[in-house]
């Protein structure tokens, strides 16, 4: 078309050590509102796995099972897989705990899969 500014959109693929810093970021947010959902197991085996995750190189076996500590957080024993799913309560305003929890898990978890692969 004549006339019309076409804009161009850079899209720019994550780098795997900005991944994993996003992750600890997220795990450790995930964990404090765990606290306060009364989930303290939950907290803290997603704090351990934020240690290992801080402390042992990228695709390392370390790392690669602080990854896998993650997933059984979600999928297995304490069923964080909940939090990811949206919930509409009617007569609710405004932001409160049950967001949070979505948005931090959702976080979380796909930054995982994307390590899980």
């Amino acid at each position: 078309m004549k006339g019309s500014a076409e804009k161009m959109v850079v899209t720019r693929k994550r780098t795997m050590k900005s991944s994993a810093q996003d992750l600890i970021t997220g795990v450790n947010r995930l964990a404090q509102l765990l606290d306060t959902q009364n989930e303290a197991s939950a907290a803290e085996d997603l704090r351990i796995a934020s240690f290992d995750l801080q402390r042992y190189a990228l695709g390392s076996p370390e790392f690669t099972a602080a990854i896998e500590l993650i997933r059984e957080a979600f999928e297995g024993e304490h069923e964080l897989l909940a939090y990811t799913l949206r919930r509409k309560e009617s007569g609710e305003d405004g932001w409160g705990d049950k967001e949070e929890l979505y948005l931090a898990s959702t976080k979380v978890w796909g930054l995982a899969q994307n390590f899980l692969g």
